[in-house]
């Protein structure tokens, strides 16, 4: 259920240095080195708004294409919302700048190959589809001053989320400065509510808040991450997500810290 991905990939994706990236690339033409690139990042725990998908360790990686404002993608990470342990999002749309804000319009589909909805190996539902589509729209601005801060608002709608749960909407607004030495600095704090059908229809859907704050750094081309992310533990958080055994599902919704190491090429 990836991209929130690392908070510093939800700054980058709303910023106005790759516009600036896809206009230098698109004068070399659609098929210019430039315009790719690949992610390969590893990380202690794959955190999706809040949540952990993979309850430990995941490896994760990407492969982008950039041409003039227009992006495409895919994304892949272990899992275990998905009896195969694997997901792979495919992503596309548009980045531009107007009156000094950077917008994005952008696609999701997010698929988990090898899910058998008769049984499950891991926290996947059962009886209901995992793969969903979601749609996003973002806003960005960078200001011109000293630490270069920057503010942002995403809103991601989909019409039926996974486990065929309905309706979900999502409000999450990011912000993040560069310090002296090049260390960055970001914040997020978000907004889930989910209507509720057939995973958690007799719950009557659910909502809760999730944030995340850290710093990053660069070291030889490699970026290093540290953050805490958590919810705020909603009571109809906590129903959806129940203190059982042998299954803890509440250690999914539960903060800690985060440690993540990437490299684009």
């Amino acid at each position: 259920m990836k991209r929130s991905l690392i908070a510093s990939a939800i700054l980058m994706a709303c910023s106005s240095a790759p516009v600036l990236a896809q206009d230098a690339a698109a004068d070399a033409g659609p098929l210019a080195t430039a315009n790719f690139s690949s992610t390969l990042a590893f990380t202690t725990n794959y955190m999706f708004r809040g949540i952990s998908n993979a309850d430990g360790p995941a490896v994760q990686g990407s492969m982008d294409y950039t041409y003039n404002g227009f992006f495409a993608g895919a994304w892949g990470s272990n899992t275990e919302f998905s009896d195969a342990n694997f997901e792979i999002d495919f992503y596309g749309g548009y980045r531009f700048s107007y009156t000094g804000l950077d917008f994005t319009l952008q696609g999701l589909y997010y698929m988990y190959p090898g899910e058998d909805e008769a049984g499950t190996e891991g926290f996947d539902p059962i009886g209901v589809e995992a793969d969903y589509g979601e749609f996003n729209v973002g806003v960005a601005h960078t200001f011109a001053s000293q630490l270069t801060p920057t503010v942002g608002f995403n809103y991601y709608y989909s019409p039926d989320t996974f486990g065929e749960d309905g309706v979900s909407h999502t409000f999450q607004f990011n912000g993040g400065v560069t310090l002296p030495m090049g260390v960055g600095l970001y914040g997020i704090f978000g907004y889930t509510t989910i209507e509720g059908d057939k995973s958690s229809g007799a719950l009557g859907g659910y909502s809760y808040q999730y944030f995340q704050a850290g710093g990053n750094y660069m070291v030889k081309g490699f970026k290093l991450d540290v953050s805490y992310v958590g919810t705020d533990l909603s009571e109809s958080l906590k129903e959806f997500y129940p203190n059982t055994s042998p299954d803890n599902f509440r250690k999914l919704v539960e903060g800690e810290v985060v440690f993540t190491i990437s490299r684009t090429f």
